[in-house]
């Protein structure tokens, strides 16, 4: 039987590419811009060991930003007035000394939070805390436990079904989303996840098949493994509800996270506005995930300057430019912003698109 859902979200608008056109009417003809987002990966150490994770090999480092550099960024955070700060990857935020004081004393602010968390450290005295958030998405990997224990290195599906009952019943104006990395071990099973994913009461569950950004080769799908997920999505698209999941636009576009177009001949608009930018746990900062830990498009650390000081700096300006090089050149791969991109192109040639806000890109 299905939990009620108790927030109205649709799905194709919150992975709709043109809620980069608000922004970018925003922002066009300003100077000095804060990011309209940022994603904070501050730390590498995580309590999983997952098989098809874009940092299993990075996280060896098992760095952390300290306490002080993330009280300074906090305050950089709430000062700039960013819109919308995501606590995300590298390894597993809830693992951050003093996590919830940060959660507090953002959401004083008028920056907007998210999370995203494999769930299963999120203790009984601080998951009240998560209300505060704009949305609560959890790494939603398998259906069955021995599956999830392939996946994640340990077995506890069961705790994290747990988990996810206790958020679905505190949650209130906090959207709770699953994600789901489509990979060597769980693609035989989607139906079920999905199923499961419903009945547990998530508001959408996200698809996104595995990406090789390490190239350890052997963690994305082969063409029969994708042969297979595409006939079985086939088989249960008519059960599949378009605005809960993105599965059958993935599956359309050949079982790929980035749609395969037209990308050069134009510049990176989305850093031109200042649309987001990632902050690593080493205390690097970059503007578009593919490059994270590629010293040539650093901008600066913070644990050498303030973010603030980092951002729209002379270092700034210059990896903008590499990369509106490598976007005119078609060379960009495996990132968000190439959809954002041909969206702004259309919109600037053509006037093309609809435009609404949204305060995470």
């Amino acid at each position: 039987m299905n939990t009620i859902h108790r927030n109205s979200v649709d799905l194709k608008k919150l992975l709709n590419p043109e809620k980069a056109i608000w922004p970018y009417r925003e922002r066009k003809n300003a100077t000095s811009l804060v990011p309209f987002s940022l994603e904070l990966h501050l730390t590498s150490f995580c309590n999983y060991n997952c098989y098809h994770c874009s940092y299993q090999n990075r996280r060896s480092s098992r760095l952390v930003v300290n306490e002080s550099r993330i009280k300074t960024l906090v305050a950089d955070i709430i000062d700039m007035e960013i819109n919308g700060v995501y606590w995300s990857g590298g390894g597993e935020p809830t693992t951050i000394k003093g996590f919830p004081a940060y959660i507090e004393e953002i959401s004083k602010s008028k920056t907007e939070q998210a999370l995203i968390t494999n769930g299963i450290l999120i203790h009984d005295q601080w998951i009240s805390l998560l209300n505060l958030f704009n949305y609560v998405a959890i790494s939603f990997q398998a259906s069955r436990s021995e599956t999830y224990e392939k996946i994640t290195g340990h077995n506890l599906r069961d705790k994290l079904y747990s988990n996810v009952r206790k958020l679905r019943n505190i949650l209130e104006d906090a959207v709770l989303g699953a994600r789901c990395v489509i990979n060597k071990h769980n693609f035989n099973e989607i139906d079920l996840i999905y199923k499961d994913a419903r009945d547990l009461g998530f508001d959408y569950l996200i698809f996104i098949p595995a990406v090789d950004y390490e190239g350890r080769g052997d963690v994305e799908l082969n063409i029969d493994e994708k042969n297979y997920l595409r006939d079985k999505v086939k088989d249960i698209m008519p059960s599949l509800d378009d605005s809960f999941t993105n599965l059958g636009r993935v599956v359309n576009r050949g079982v790929s996270h980035y749609k395969n177009e037209e990308k050069d001949g134009f510049p990176c608009y989305v850093n031109q506005i200042r649309a987001t930018a990632f902050i690593n746990y080493d205390g690097g900062v970059w503007l578009c995930q593919p490059h994270i830990g590629n010293p040539k498009y650093c901008i600066g650390n913070i644990n050498e300057h303030r973010f603030v000081e980092i951002w729209n700096s002379g270092r700034h300006c210059e990896v903008i430019e590499l990369l509106d090089e490598e976007h005119r050149r078609g060379n960009c791969s495996d990132c968000r912003s190439i959809s954002y991109n041909n969206v702004l192109h259309n919109y600037i040639v053509d006037g093309d698109g609809t435009s609404f806000y949204d305060p995470f890109l």
